[in-house]
This record gives C-alpha cells, sequence and structure tokens, in this order.
C-alpha cells in the first residue's frame, strides 16, 4: 500500500502567496518604518521599494545587496520576483490571444503533445483562462515534483516530468472549478505558450511582454547589480528553475521595472503590448477573501480596486500593487524572510480582510485512520473546511460534488462515505490510488490538544539554536504570546505548551519536546512529526 504524503509545508507555501493569506493581519502601512524593523530583527537584508504617483516615481533602498557591507540596493537592483512572475506569464497570455495565436478558452488538450492522454479526461478539457486565474482544479505543485531537495525544489522538473504531471494528475478524482492558488497551473500555461510560439517560454516572455513593456532589469539573468538570496540571516541558493515551471516563479526583476508596469497600467508609461491593458483589470472570478482577474488579484480600498501580486522564493519576497483612482502604486522587493504583502497592502489603503466562509458540512468533522500511524483529521479552520494528515500541516478542502472535497494545495481528494446518512469513514485519492480510514472519533485528534499557560521568563528557558545537521537549524525566540519556531529556509511558527517542556505546532502536526541537562538547563529539542524522531542539541 502507498502510505499518503500530503506535501511539506515548506513547499506548499512557495513562490506567492495565496489571496486568503493576508486575510486578518492588521498593519500600519508605513513601509520605511516596516522594512527597518524587520532589518533590526534579522528577517530582512537589503530591501528596494519604489512608490509610484503618476507619472513620477520614488525610490529607496535599505541594507547591502550582499546581506552585509557591500552598496546599498537601488531602484535597477535585481531580486528573484517569485510568482510574480505569473503576472507576465498571464501577460504572454493576453498578447497571445491578441496576435490570434490562442484563445482564453482554448483547451489545454489542444496544445499538448498528440500522445499525451491525461488519466483524468476532464484535465484535457481545462482552458488557458482557467490556468490562469488558478480556477483549473489543478493542485499547486504536480505530484512528481521530487521534494527531497528542499533548497531547489523546481530545479531538474523538465518537460519530460511536466508532461508525466499533467498525464497523472488527479487521478480518480473529481476535477473541480473552484479557486485554488497553483504553480503547475501557471507553469504549464507558459509552457505550452513557449511551445504554440515555438521560441520556449523564457524566449516568448522577454520578446512579447519584456520587451515592448521597455523593461530592461527583468529577466533571467543577472549582473553585478543583483541581491544576494538570506534566510534566518543566512546566504542561501536562489531557486533554479527549468523551463517546465519557469512561467511560475523564475524571472529576476528591479523596484524600477515594476514601477514601470504599474505606470503602464495608469497610463503614464508607453509601451508596445498589442491588447488592451484594461481588459486585464476586469474581473472574472473569485478569489476567496479577493476577486481575480486574468492578471492581478484585486482587493478593495475606500470602496476602489486595488491590482496586486506578491511572490516568495527561497531567500526573496516581493509585492507590486496599484490603484487606477488616483494613480499611485508600490513595489517592494525583499531579500529576506520577511513578506511584504500586507504592509504593501496597507500602504495603499487595503484594510485586513477575513474570507467569506462557505457553509461547511460539519457532519465530516472527526478523526479518520488509514492504519496505525497515519491518520487524517477534518475540522474547520478559519472558516475554511480542512484535512490535517499525521505529520502534516493542515490543507484546505474545496467541495465538488456528491461528498467529494479536494485538496488545492497537492494532488488528493477526500471522498466521505455515508450508512443511513452518517458519515462512517472516507478514502483518500491519490496517485491514483484509493485508500479507506474508517472515522475513529467525531473530533480531529489535533484539535483535542489542549494548551497550558507558561509565563514569558519560563519560556525564556527554551530560547536558542538547535542543530539537527549542518545546515539544518531550529531557531527558538520568544514572541508576543509564545514561543517562534522557525527551521532553516522555513518561516517562523508559533508553538504552545503542553506542559513538561513538550509544545506543538497548529499550523502541522508536529510536536517539539525540549530535554535539560542535569543542571536543568535546555541543552536539545527532539522534534516529533509523523512517526519520525529527530534530535537536535543546542548550539554553544
Amino acid at each position: 500500500m502507498t502510505r499518503p504524503t500530503l506535501r511539506s509545508l515548506a513547499l506548499a507555501l512557495g513562490l506567492g502567496a495565496t489571496a486568503n493569506s493576508m486575510a486578518a493581519t492588521a498593519t500600519t502601512g508605513d513601509v520605511d518604518s516596516w522594512i527597518t524593523g524587520q532589518q533590526k530583527t534579522g528577517q530582512i537584508a537589503a530591501a528596494s521599494v519604489s512608490r509610484v504617483d503618476g507619472s513620477s516615481v520614488e525610490s529607496r533602498g535599505f541594507g547591502a545587496i550582499d546581506g552585509a557591507n557591500g552598496a546599498k540596493p537601488d531602484a535597477e537592483t535585481q531580486f528573484q520576483i517569485g510568482s510574480i512572475t505569473k503576472v507576465f506569464t498571464d501577460l504572454l497570455l493576453a498578447e497571445s490571444v491578441a496576435s490570434g495565436t490562442v484563445r482564453y478558452d482554448t483547451p489545454i488538450g489542444a496544445l499538448l503533445p498528440a500522445t499525451l492522454k491525461p488519466a483524468n479526461p476532464a484535465v484535457a478539457a481545462i482552458t488557458l483562462e482557467a490556468l490562469a486565474t488558478h480556477h483549473s482544479g489543478l493542485p499547486r505543485l504536480p505530484a512528481n515534483l521530487d521534494l527531497s531537495n528542499a533548497a531547489d525544489p523546481y530545479a531538474g522538473y523538465d518537460e519530460a516530468k511536466l508532461w508525466i504531471g499533467v498525464e497523472q494528475t488527479r487521478a480518480a478524482q473529481r476535477l473541480g472549478d473552484f479557486y485554488a492558488y497553483s504553480n503547475f497551473g501557471v507553469g504549464l500555461l507558459g509552457h505550452l505558450l513557449g511551445n504554440k510560439l515555438e521560441t520556449g517560454y523564457r524566449q516568448a516572455v522577454e520578446q512579447h511582454v519584456v520587451r515592448p513593456l521597455a523593461l530592461s532589469r527583468t529577466g533571467f539573468r543577472t549582473d553585478t547589480n543583483a541581491a544576494r538570496a538570506m534566510s534566518g540571516g543566512k546566504a542561501v541558493q536562489p531557486w533554479g528553475f527549468d523551463d517546465a515551471l519557469a512561467a511560475a516563479g523564475a524571472l529576476w526583476g528591479s523596484t524600477g521595472d515594476l514601477a514601470k508596469l504599474v505606470q503602464a497600467y495608469l497610463g503614464t508609461h508607453e509601451h508596445a503590448l498589442r491588447h488592451t491593458l484594461e481588459d486585464d483589470l476586469r474581473v472574472v472570478a473569485s478569489a476567496d477573501a479577493f476577486h481575480i482577474t486574468r492578471v492581478w488579484h484585486v482587493a478593495q480600498a475606500d470602496g476602489k480596486p486595488v491590482f496586486w501580486h506578491n511572490g516568495g522564493t527561497a531567500g526573496f519576497h516581493s509585492f507590486v500593487g496599484f490603484r487606477p483612482d488616483n494613480s499611485k502604486g508600490i513595489a517592494i522587493l525583499v531579500s529576506g524572510d520577511a513578506d511584504p504583502t500586507n504592509v504593501g497592502l496597507a500602504s495603499l489603503g487595503v484594510a485586513p480582510v477575513e474570507p467569506k466562509p462557505d457553509a461547511i458540512d460539519e457532519t465530516v468533522f472527526g478523526q479518520y485512520q488509514l492504519n496505525e500511524q497515519f491518520g487524517i483529521g477534518v475540522y474547520a479552520e478559519h472558516g475554511l473546511l480542512v484535512a490535517q494528515a499525521s505529520g502534516q500541516p493542515a490543507f484546505a478542502l474545496s467541495p465538488v460534488g456528491d461528498d467529494w472535497y479536494a485538496f488545492g494545495a497537492i494532488d488528493a481528494s477526500l471522498r466521505f462515505v455515508r450508512k443511513d446518512g452518517s458519515i462512517t469513514g472516507l478514502e483518500l485519492a491519490q496517485n491514483g490510488h484509493i485508500q479507506k480510514a474508517p472515522r475513529t472519533a467525531m473530533v480531529a485528534a489535533s484539535q483535542a490538544k489542549e494548551q497550558v499557560e507558561v509565563d514569558r521568563d519560563a519560556l525564556s528557558a527554551y530560547v536558542g539554536t538547535f542543530d539537527f545537521a549542518p545546515g539544518v537549524t531550529l531557531s527558538v525566540k520568544l514572541g508576543d504570546e509564545t514561543l517562534m519556531a522557525q527551521l532553516s529556509g522555513q518561516p517562523a511558527f508559533p508553538v504552545f505548551a503542553r506542559g513538561d517542556d513538550r509544545f506543538f505546532y497548529k499550523v502541522v502536526d508536529a510536536e517539539l519536546q525540549f530535554e535539560r541537562d542535569a543542571s536543568g538547563q535546555v541543552n536539545a529539542v527532539v522534534l516529533h512529526q509523523g512517526g519520525i524522531v529527530q534530535r537536535a542539541p543546542k548550539a554553544k
């Protein structure tokens, strides 16, 4: 039996935040103060900001491009822009439609190799617009993406693997049309367009989008004025992309170029694009707490639309947004672990928004056991129905009919089984296999954990750095209310006390057990996750 593996947390969050990730975080919108504050805590090594006001642009740099004492970044400094690449991919689609090369409703089956037959026939009917707007039903990542190299997960994923991923995706599952942010989908979109244009994606996007926009600092190569990727206060390797998924996040760019992109939409930057940019601002679908066009996510400020996108790769985070009603915009590029999305939106007047939850069928709540070591808990979180497998993060579920629910983040679905109208178990569909799990409890195991109160002085005893392996450390710091734990290359997450030196995560089914020496000082931590136990001594 194939043991189900609901993708690792770090990669599920890779490349860009989804629209609802900004939902309830308040911030003042003072970008400069936010950056300097993040510099003090080591979350930002370098940053560049360009503010747009009609035809004028004001830029400012922070930190050093080498993460130490080198040159300060400016409006021309290149950063890896991650999922803002998707804006350029969607613009390539718009240009291809304008030239008559494809249509928005062209099914991908018309562009796939003739010999490729998806295991799920509905996949071939997915339209190019559905790929662009994250309504294709494809998971965030292809199931055959090798996650063993977390430091560079997209490297080596070539065309041959992409075709296998398309052929196998959503096998034995229903294909929904719900919003689910998909690097797989937009990566596939760019690759199909590159093939159709007979140039490959990289040349196509440079020829048909970057050059017509007159952007001199946007591309796939860097020079000496490029920021170093930094995470956890250390230099890391920027992610590399084979052509197959390059369209999802491979571009490098500068805030100066992103400001020109904004000005093109505001009508203050001349360009040679064929299609009408106003069409890119028309809402075509919903996206959790926001809406989405064929190119942009859309928020609201003072009842007016704010168009935006963001991105995140190893050592880099990015944000660009603009308001046509007052001709203002901003581009923020960061080398470090701090995500500028919230402060970027706030600077444009966007207030925090909670997603509007759909009605949730609470009868599916509970714990379901596939075997002695592997179970799945189903419960509600922030107005969403989620499922959390042993040792894994919780992932949102979207209904696709007849008690079927699809994961957006991973290539898997659940079908709940009823007897006489009551839920008795579920079936996990993944990798073309169906595995049955009876319901063993009415409450998910992760929700049964109880937090105990620990005062701040006692929490400080756990602060420190713990070494799992060379280059793999756990940094534990005091947060506002509890401890914050950060693994190398991942964001920091809160952990909550259970008592007896044990803490648990809520974002993932994992726990930390701290150990003490004979004098009572914390000297090690043990990570318990999915039946795997790993010990890390405290660094001296």
